[in-house]
């Protein structure tokens, strides 16, 4: 950048580069540093999440904590969709989680207005000696950390010194005044930016820079603060693409709500620029220009403090409005774990080990939901009932885990032999319906590649894995019978069609050799066919598992009259 009197000649090259490039390196630091603290935290952040968050207090205290460890309001919102499509949180709950968000990413702005950037090498130095030089895995996390906070101080040093040089031009600066002559204007860039660059804290960074330059006038920049608030949102909308119904509720609840207070705050926009102007008059030293960053720090912390404060009280009403624009139902099984309750093993361990019946009978049929959403894709590419699969797979993990734990705590209770013998029988059961589930997951992955590589089942192919479809799901449906009400008839029947499911495989196995051997099938001989009967087989031997416990040393070999 050359200044010659009034004139402004500058490298646009060099000037397009640096912020394109600090933009770069600002972006990767944030999120390096945001991997980098979740793969030390490792599992205890949805763990944290999931059981901390029964009140929309104590969501909106583990938003803030969550979102402060992580530097990204986009990373926890995301998180809490995930956990909500899981079916491990409730849209209140999830709620509560988004307010606190937007109060914990202040905290990146906050640290982007203090004096920092000076010392960014040596702490981007230190982060590499860390990751390079030592041998832990959690030195290097920690390496990670470091890197990345160095390197977005460096990379918004880098890109500051080129928007410094912008502000100098005419064009540049009649444009950002308009912002203040035009705040809607101030509005559109900051959603629009934060929106394609993904990041609140980046939008945030330069505008900051800016602001020090004086080429962007108060009202102009709170604005922009406000539109960034909105650009936030894109990230949870993405998430929930192709999710379930409270996952796009989840998302529309984060939308509705910064769109809300954005639009309240443009209403107050004069007000609240001179409450913003008070505290740098009173609290910030503008002798030098860089401290001015605080100030948009102060006015996105106060924004989305008091936004939220605001929107606490009208929690009920937000889950109501999505809940309306959001409509539809997922039509899956909702199991209820949380009925699993400490105390009543302390006072009636019985009717603990029957609550826990109740639980593991609904994961069986949310079983039997899985297993016919996987006949549905095996004939027909539907995305949604893919994902809703997957989403089926993380429920029954849960359950699985929450529901054998429960099982323990009965186990050291003191039960009688009988009782003894159905705790152990319940333990065995959900290993099996969670097994169910993972089959149905290999199910899933071998029908979406052939999807994908566009692999066609032959006629022949088809018309076989139907039948057989249809023996495993009257296996399924005689197999929670059985468990529900320990029926002996119904677990008699489960072990035939059980011997009927391998008979069937054997021969379908036989028939697809034959046909790729005689060149009369479009089917290739990858073995996906192979494998796709292979696990069909094993969730008839676990239903078969689940019936053994009622049966005990009887067994039956009474034939069905099932045509092969």
């Amino acid at each position: 950048m050359y200044l010659i009197a009034d004139t402004v000649t500058i490298e646009w090259k060099e000037t397009i580069f640096a912020i394109v490039g600090g933009l770069g390196i600002f972006l990767f630091g944030i999120n390096m540093m945001g991997d980098s603290l979740k793969a030390i935290a490792g599992s205890k952040l949805k763990i944290i999440i999931e059981k901390t968050t029964n009140t929309p207090i104590k969501g909106i205290l583990v938003g803030v904590i969550i979102t402060g460890l992580i530097q990204s309001s986009s990373g926890t919102t995301a998180l809490t969709v995930g956990l909500v499509r899981a079916g491990l949180m409730t849209l209140p709950q999830a709620v509560g989680i988004i307010l606190g968000a937007n109060i914990g990413t202040t905290v990146t702005s906050l640290l982007l207005g203090l004096p920092i950037k000076e010392y960014a090498l040596p702490i981007m130095a230190a982060g590499s000696f860390l990751i390079f030089f030592t041998s832990t895995k959690k030195a290097k996390q920690l390496g990670g950390v470091v890197l990345g906070f160095g390197m977005l101080f460096f990379g918004l040093d880098v890109m500051g010194g080129a928007l410094k040089g912008l502000a100098y031009l005419p064009e540049f600066k009649n444009a950002l005044e308009s912002v203040a002559e035009y705040p809607v204007l101030g509005l559109i860039v900051g959603a629009a930016s934060t929106a394609i660059i993904q990041s609140s804290s980046a939008t945030i960074g330069i505008l900051q820079e800016l602001y020090t330059t004086g080429a962007i006038p108060l009202i102009g920049a709170v604005a922009i603060v406000f539109g960034d608030n909105i650009g936030t949102t894109v990230t949870a909308v993405i998430s929930a693409i192709g999710g379930s119904i409270a996952a796009k509720r989840t998302a529309a609840a984060h939308v509705v709500f910064n769109l809300i207070g954005s639009i309240v705050f443009m209403m107050l926009l004069v007000p609240y620029t001179n409450f913003i102007q008070l505290l740098e008059d009173r609290f910030i030293d503008i002798s030098d220009p860089n401290n001015m960053k605080l100030t948009i720090s102060f006015a996105h912390m106060g924004f989305n403090l008091l936004n939220t404060f605001i929107m606490f009280f009208f929690i009920k009403q937000l889950v109501w409005l999505v809940t309306k624009l959001v409509r539809g139902d997922d039509n899956i099984i909702e199991v209820d774990v949380d009925s699993l309750s400490d105390d009543l093993i302390a006072e009636a361990p019985v009717l603990a080990l029957e609550s826990a019946k109740i639980v593991i009978t609904n994961m069986g049929k949310l079983t039997q939901q899985m297993f016919e959403g996987c006949v549905s894709y095996s004939f027909e590419n539907n995305k949604k009932v893919l994902e809703n699969g997957y989403q089926i797979e993380e429920m029954l993990d849960t359950i699985d885990k929450k529901a054998h734990d429960y099982l323990v705590k009965i186990s050291q209770s003191g039960l009688n032999e009988s009782a003894a013998q159905l705790q152990a029988e319940y333990v065995d059961t959900i290993r099996d319906f969670e097994r169910i589930g993972d089959h149905c997951v290999n199910l899933y992955q071998f029908f979406e590649h052939r999807y994908d590589n566009k692999m066609v089942l032959s006629p022949d192919a088809k018309k076989e894995l139907s039948k057989l479809y249809d023996v495993v799901k009257e296996t399924i449906s005689l197999t929670l019978e059985a468990f529900e009400n320990y029926d002996l008839e119904a677990a008699k029947q489960v072990m035939v069609r059980e011997d009927v499911i391998d008979r069937l495989v054997i021969k379908n196995r036989k028939r697809h050799i034959q046909r790729i051997n005689t060149n009369i099938s479009p089917e290739t001989s990858d073995g996906f066919y192979v494998d796709i009967l292979s696990n069909i087989e094993r969730i008839g031997d676990h239903c078969n598992n689940v019936v053994i416990n009622i049966i005990q040393e009887n067994y039956y070999s009474d034939e069905l009259d099932y045509e092969y």
